[in-house]
C-alpha cells in the first residue's frame, strides 16, 4: 500500500501541471454577442433545446402578391415582415410625408382622378401583362428584396435556399422578370416555386380542398385533389374593384354639400383613407335580410370626414357600406345570362368550379372550402357565398343544362307524374288500414332504395378505427394562409416539383422548362427521384 501512494500522487501532480500549462498557453476568450433567438414562434417542439435557434441552412420563404410581399424563415408560423409596393413604401431618404399627413394620410385629394389611375400606383403588377411596365416591376422587386434582407431578415441574400409562393395563374412575362431579377442581382443557386392555393390547403391540414382566393386583381377558385390542382376558374370581381366602388361611394357622400364638384367616374378621397374604411366598416348582408324588415329605419355610423379626418366626422347609413360588396362581389340584381365567363359572381364561380369536377372529387372538395385573401375577412361574406351556392345546388342540381325550354319540360314531366299518381291516392288509406296486421308500414314506391356498396362495407369492417370522411356537404374550413403552408412544407426538407437552377435559367430562361404532365413522387428522405433530373419543369405554371 505504501508503494502505491507515491505513484498516485505523482500522477495527480503530472495532470495538474499539464492543466496549468494548457491554461497558460490558451488564448483568452474575447467578449462576444450571444446568438439571437428567433422572434417568431416555430412549428418545432418547444421541448427541443435548439428549436428556438435558426439554422444557417434554413430556407427563406417569400410570398409575392400584387400588393404585398411576405417573408420569413422556414418553420415559423407567421412571416417576419410584410412589405408593400405603394408610394409610401417607395419614399426616398428625407421624405417625411407619411408622418406629416398624420395617421390617416391624405384623406382628400387636391383634385378628382380616374379610378384606374387611383389604384395603379399601389400595385406591383396586373394580370394583363400588356399594361405592365416590366422594367418598373423589376426595380420594385429588387428594392423590396434588398429592404427585406437588410432590415428584417438580417442575413446575406443568396446564402440560403429561396422558396417563392406564387399564384399558378401568374403570367409568364411577369414570372420571367421576377426570376431574372433574382438570378441576375443575387447569386441564388436555385429557386423553388410553390403554388399558393396548394399551400393554403396544406395550412388547413387538408389534402383536398376548394380554395377560394379573394385577391386584389382577381378572385380564383382552385379545386385541389390529393395536393394536385384539378381545375382553376377566375373572375374579375376582386378587392381592387371593391376599393374603387367604395371610393366612388365616399366621394359622393363627401361632395353632397358641394354641387360644383364633378365626381362622375372619378375619386377625390385618398387611397389610404378608403382602404381603412373598407377594412373596418365594409360588410355583407345575410341572404334575404333586405326583405325581412323593409320599413326598419337605417342606423347611421359616424366616420372621419375626408375633408378633415382628424377633427370632423360625417354620418353614413350603415347599409350604404354594404352596397359595394353586394354590387362588386355578389353582382346583386344582375341576371346570370348578362354576365360574361370572367365576371361571374363569387357564388357562381364556386358553383361552376364544383360543377366541372368529377363526382368523387366534387363531393370531397365541396366539404372542404377554404377562403383566403384580403376579401375573406369581410364580415358575413363567406356565409353569404356558401348560402347562395347551396341555393344554386337546390335549384339546378349538378346539371350544366339550363334554359327556359328545360324548365318547361320539367314542369310538363311534373304535371304528368302528378296526374298519373292522382287516381291511386284515394286507395292508399284502405291499404294503410290493412297493413297494421303485420306490424310494418307499407313501402313507398316513390322512394328509391339506396344501393349497398359491399366493398365499402367490407373495408369499414376491416378498418373500424378509420373515421368516415365527410363528403357531399357544403362546409368551410379555416386556414393559416399560403405562407404558413409553405413554411410547414419546406421544413419537411422535401424537394419541390419546380426547382429552377441558376445556370439553366440564365442559359435558356423559361423556354428551358419541359412540360411534364405526370410527375413522379419524390423520395421523402432524400427529396430526389429515381433518376437524375436533367431538366426542370414549370408544373402548374406551364
Amino acid at each position: 500500500m505504501a508503494s502505491d501512494t507515491p505513484s498516485m500522487s505523482a500522477s495527480k501532480r503530472a495532470s495538474a501541471n499539464s492543466g496549468l500549462r494548457n491554461s497558460q498557453t490558451a488564448r483568452p476568450v474575447s467578449p462576444h454577442t450571444p446568438q439571437p433567438r428567433s422572434g417568431n414562434p416555430s412549428f418545432a417542439s418547444s421541448t427541443s433545446p435548439s428549436s428556438s435557434f435558426r439554422s444557417e441552412d434554413d430556407a427563406i420563404i417569400f410570398e409575392i402578391g400584387a400588393r404585398w410581399l411576405r417573408a420569413g424563415f422556414e418553420g415559423s408560423s407567421t412571416p417576419m415582415c410584410v412589405v408593400g409596393f405603394g408610394p409610401e413604401d417607395s419614399r426616398r431618404v428625407g421624405d417625411y410625408r407619411g408622418w406629416i399627413q398624420g395617421s390617416t394620410g391624405a384623406a382628400r385629394l387636391p383634385q378628382p382622378i380616374d379610378v384606374e389611375e387611383w389604384t395603379r400606383i399601389y400595385e406591383l403588377w396586373r394580370p394583363d401583362s400588356r399594361e405592365v411596365d416590366l422594367g418598373l416591376v423589376e426595380d420594385k422587386i429588387e428594392r423590396a428584396f434588398r429592404e427585406t434582407y437588410n432590415q428584417f431578415l438580417l442575413t446575406d441574400a443568396g446564402t440560403s435556399r429561396l422558396v417563392l409562393v406564387l399564384p399558378s395563374l401568374m403570367p409568364h412575362p411577369l414570372l420571367s422578370s421576377l426570376l431574372s431579377t433574382l438570378f441576375s442581382r443575387w447569386r441564388f443557386p436555385s429557386v423553388t416555386l410553390l403554388s399558393s392555393a396548394t399551400m393554403s390547403a396544406t395550412a388547413a391540414g387538408l389534402r383536398s380542398a376548394m380554395v377560394v382566393d379573394i385577391g386584389w386583381a382577381e378572385t380564383t377558385a382552385t379545386a385541389i385533389y390529393e395536393y394536385r390542382e384539378m381545375t382553376t376558374k377566375r373572375t374579375t370581381r376582386s378587392m381592387k374593384h371593391l376599393m374603387q366602388e367604395m371610393g366612388l361611394l365616399l366621394t359622393g357622400l363627401a361632395s353632397d354639400g358641394n354641387q360644383h364638384v364633378d365626381t362622375a367616374g372619378k375619386i377625390s378621397v385618398g387611397f389610404s383613407y378608403c382602404e381603412e374604411v373598407v377594412s373596418r366598416f365594409a360588410w355583407c348582408k345575410p341572404q334575404g335580410e333586405e326583405d325581412k324588415n323593409p320599413d326598419e329605419p337605417d342606423r347611421k355610423l359616424s366616420i372621419p370626414s375626408p375633408a378633415n379626418p382628424e377633427e370632423e366626422y360625417m354620418d353614413v347609413p350603415f347599409s350604404r357600406l354594404a352596397e359595394p360588396v353586394e354590387k362588386v362581389l355578389l353582382a346583386a340584381g344582375v341576371p346570370e345570362y348578362e354576365l360574361d365567363d370572367e365576371e361571374k359572381s363569387l357564388p357562381l364561380l364556386v358553383y361552376n368550379t364544383l360543377l366541372s369536377l368529377y363526382p368523387d372529387a366534387r363531393g370531397t372538395c365541396m366539404s372542404r372550402i377554404v377562403f383566403v385573401g384580403g376579401g375573406s375577412r369581410i364580415p358575413g361574406l363567406r356565409e353569404r357565398v356558401l348560402k347562395e351556392v347551396s341555393l344554386l345546388i337546390d335549384r339546378h342540381g349538378w346539371s350544366p343544362v339550363r334554359g327556359k325550354a328545360l324548365e318547361r319540360q320539367r314542369q310538363r314531366l311534373e304535371q304528368l307524374r302528378l296526374s298519373a299518381k292522382a287516381p291511386t291516392e284515394p286507395e292508399t288509406p284502405k291499404e294503410e288500414e290493412e297493413a297494421p296486421s303485420t306490424g310494418e308500414a307499407p313501402a313507398d314506391p316513390s322512394k328509391e332504395v339506396p344501393e349497398i356498396d359491399f366493398v365499402e362495407q367490407k373495408l369499414r369492417r376491416q378498418n373500424k378505427d378509420i373515421p368516415i370522411p365527410i363528403q357531399g356537404v357544403l362546409r368551410e374550413v379555416e386556414s393559416l394562409g399560403p405562407w404558413a403552408g409553405a413554411s410547414l412544407t419546406t421544413s419537411l426538407k422535401i424537394r419541390g416539383m419546380v426547382e429552377i437552377e441558376r445556370e439553366k435559367f440564365l442559359q435558356h430562361g423559361l423556354a428551358g422548362a419541359t412540360r411534364d404532365i405526370d410527375h413522379p413522387v419524390p423520395d421523402r428522405r432524400s427529396g430526389l427521384k429515381s433518376g437524375d433530373r436533367s431538366s426542370w419543369t414549370l408544373a402548374g405554371w406551364a
